[in-house]
């Protein structure tokens, strides 16, 4: 008999094995996805434009191997997820989420913030190196990146785009620490570039997976 979801995920694993069984994962993750919709009177379904998506992003949570089927790609890096807008990026980053709260599994948590509420917090103190500081630590969504505005450093710097100084700084800490950095965003790579500079696109590569969700909004 097939060992069910909670008792596959208390079975002590070793590096790079699963968590359970991928068919199972991905059972558990949409049903998480039908109750997260349903909150928002939406329906969730897998459909041609997002079923190729699915799939990896559940290999990647469940830490299969047989996510790092090409070059590149890697269950080390965090995620960088884009596409046009109301694709379902973020929803999914939090069925995740909602996925490690229900079921207790501490491997499944990160952190969501938007990158105009970084921003936000940054222009609201005095001492900037200290938000610079703290979203450059620890595991984080950094969610609709390249929608925020320049912070505001009128003490040193006057208009800032204070996710090149972030995002290098957790490029350091992934390079030396492991530290996970995922993305939603709906710029496209060239965009990326063409607004952080080629020091931090250079970078985008070594960090992240990209996997592209595109299609239909579902929001309605």
């Amino acid at each position: 008999m097939e060992k069910g979801w909670l008792d596959q995920l208390s079975e002590k694993q070793t590096a790079r094995k699963p968590l359970c069984n991928l068919e199972l994962f991905k059972k558990v993750f949409f049903k998480s996805a039908v109750e997260f919709y349903a909150l928002m009177e939406l329906h969730f379904e897998v459909d041609a434009t997002n079923k190729n998506f699915l799939g990896h992003f559940c290999k990647y949570w469940n830490g299969d191997p047989k996510f790092e089927v090409l070059d590149n790609i890697s269950l080390r890096k965090g995620l960088l997820v884009f596409g046009s807008y109301g694709t379902g990026k973020t929803s999914s980053f939090k069925i995740i989420q909602n996925m490690s709260k229900q079921y207790r599994i501490p491997e499944l948590w990160f952190p969501i913030i938007g990158a105009q509420e970084v921003v936000a917090k940054y222009n609201a103190v005095r001492n900037k190196d200290e938000v610079i500081d703290y979203y450059s630590k620890g595991t984080f969504l950094f969610d609709d990146l390249g929608t925020e505005t320049v912070g505001n450093n009128v003490y040193q710097y006057g208009k800032e785009e204070i996710f090149v100084r972030i995002l290098l700084n957790r490029y350091r800490n992934f390079e030396s620490l492991g530290t996970k950095t995922h993305v939603t965003t709906n710029l496209s790579f060239a965009q990326i570039e063409n607004r952080y500079g080629t020091q931090i696109s250079d970078r985008f590569i070594r960090m992240f997976n990209q996997l592209k969700l595109d299609g239909p909004s579902r929001r309605k």
